[in-house]
């Protein structure tokens, strides 16, 4: 079993650990636990978008001794899938199911001629917009606070806290007591009216002490210059998909209060700041694991993947964001364990990595390439013209994800032919006819639901990406920097399983089940990560 650290150990250890906000408030005491509480546990699973097994063996120095988030060693997980985003990879930790069961197979779906957000439901309207509607209904399986709820007739809550929706909604499933996502319309903390009717008073409280407006002239700089250049001493240059400048100090707060503040924010260390208070608002305010039940609490921390998109993988900007995930998330799980003692277990993990940029791998000597998806799409309506006849406005409607989605109607012949021409790109390694899946491994089959994915499914090969030439590096693949991430346990009573196997990302429900005390959900056929220590 991991040790767990004692109160307050690492206040002398923190160098900053907050992404420089423009107000002095961020530092909170060490909370101590109240006199009369009622004894209860906490269950924390942490998602870090885009954070790659690679990243915690290449910055394990950084850490210390106590490793990523004093978490301990961190051990290789992976996604059996060949579409690996943000939306798919949450449900799958979550449920313990992965596409083919829980329904959800990307960030977006197409249905006739429109895409769907995963998200997306109009009878959920977000609070005090109710021109937008979110939640997690369209999952197929319940999630692992579901069955915990479910298990416990409703006495243990739930609750999640996150930058973007889809990680919130479907880290909580449809039963939660709460899914919160930072919404950059409102410029704020959010949810649906199918979680809670209005923001509780207490959410209202942190909001009006910690206004959008402290971040106005936010300048965001290196946490520590010294280490930064220690794994990126060259100057990075970005391309057009960057807001905030190409070099630091970027120049995030514009003087202004508005979306594109928020906007921006998202996309910096300045977010898991933003998310993590909010989260530690949620645990003192609802006395989270001190209400004389056990409750779980999901966050996710998405500022590594928003930097990491604009930057890529070896840029000075992603190390210091992950460098200051560290010193925060550290902070932050610090807080809980001197609140709650041996009564805390954390899961630690990630939905998907990244893809080196292919101007990283030119540099580096690496093979690889990016896919020009406007090249593609261009090649199979030239192929699609010359097979039927020329269709205004093209075949093609759509390459989102991993798939590839034709205009209705077409001839049956059409995916053939693009499948034809499709096959012909060398950075290409699969493409994946609908009446082919099922003879496909199960990395295809898992990542395909009837009635959701598209008709052409596109596996790009190791080191390739599938993206426009202007966007920044990207993910969705099942190779081993999309697909590889850590996984980190610290539970009294509970070790990871040292059997030497890669362990499976629809193993995470499970574990958590395990560490609530409470069966696996339906879905979740996987064995726990996690073996009593006895």
């Amino acid at each position: 079993m991991i040790a767990l650290l004692l109160a307050g150990a690492v206040a002398a250890q923190q160098r900053s650990a907050v992404a420089q906000p423009p107000v002095a408030a961020q530092q909170h005491p060490v909370a101590q636990p109240p006199v009369a509480a009622q004894q209860g546990r906490l269950v924390v699973l942490v998602v870090i978008d885009q954070l790659r097994y690679q990243d915690l063996l290449w910055l394990a120095p950084e850490f210390g001794p106590k490793g990523f988030g004093g978490l301990g060693r961190p051990v290789p997980m992976r996604y059996d899938t060949v579409v690996t985003e943000t939306a798919a990879d949450h449900a799958v930790l979550s449920t313990g199911a992965y596409a083919d069961l829980n329904g959800i197979i990307g960030n977006r779906f197409y249905a006739g001629e429109k895409a769907h957000e995963s998200v997306e439901d109009p009878d959920c309207p977000v609070w005090g917009a109710p021109h937008q509607g979110r939640s997690a209904a369209l999952l197929r399986v319940p999630t692992v606070g579901d069955a915990f709820k479910l298990g416990t007739n409703g006495a243990g809550r739930v609750v999640t806290v996150a930058l973007k929706d889809r990680s919130a909604l479907f880290l909580a499933g449809t039963s939660a007591d709460l899914a919160l996502w930072l919404e950059a319309e409102a410029g704020r903390m959010t949810s649906s009216t199918c979680y809670a009717k209005e923001p509780p008073a207490w959410l209202v409280k942190h909001e009006r002490e910690h206004p959008l407006s402290e971040w106005k002239d936010y300048v965001w700089r290196e946490l520590d210059p010294a280490a930064v250049s220690r794994y990126a001493p060259q100057v990075e240059t970005v391309g057009a998909a960057s807001e905030v400048g190409p070099r630091f100090p970027h120049q995030v707060g514009k003087g202004k209060v508005d979306k594109t503040l928020a906007q921006a924010l998202k996309a910096t260390p300045a977010g898991t700041t933003i998310a993590l208070r909010a989260a530690r608002a949620a645990v003192e305010s609802l006395r989270l694991g001190d209400a004389g039940s056990t409750d779980l609490l999901g966050v996710a921390i998405s500022a590594v993947d928003l930097v990491g998109h604009q930057f890529g993988t070896t840029a000075r900007e992603r190390v210091d964001a992950v460098l200051r995930t560290h010193q925060e998330l550290t902070a932050f799980l610090d807080f809980l364990r001197a609140r709650l003692g041996t009564r805390l277990a954390v899961v630690l993990t990630a939905d998907h990595g990244l893809t080196p940029t292919a101007a990283d791998e030119y540099r580096l000597r690496a093979p690889g390439g990016t896919i020009d998806v406007d090249g593609l799409i261009q090649r199979v309506n030239e192929a699609l013209d010359r097979a039927f006849s020329a269709r205004a406005g093209g075949w093609v409607m759509a390459v989102d994800g991993s798939a590839m989605i034709l205009h209705q109607p077409h001839p049956p012949q059409a995916l053939q032919v693009a499948a034809e021409v499709l096959r012909r790109e060398p950075g290409l390694w699969k493409v994946v006819l609908p009446d082919e899946v099922a003879h496909e491994l199960p990395a295809i089959r898992h990542a395909v639901f009837p009635g959701r994915s598209g008709e052409l499914l596109l596996v790009p090969r190791p080191l390739w990406t599938l993206k426009k030439p202007t966007h920044g590096a990207d993910h969705g693949s099942p190779w081993n920097d999309d697909a590889l991430v850590p996984l980190a346990v610290q539970a009294p009573g509970w070790k990871l399983r040292n059997d030497g196997r890669v362990v499976d990302a629809a193993q995470v429900a499970p574990t958590v089940a395990a560490l609530l005390g409470t069966a696996p959900p339906a879905a979740a056929l996987a064995d726990p990560a996690v073996i009593h220590d006895d």
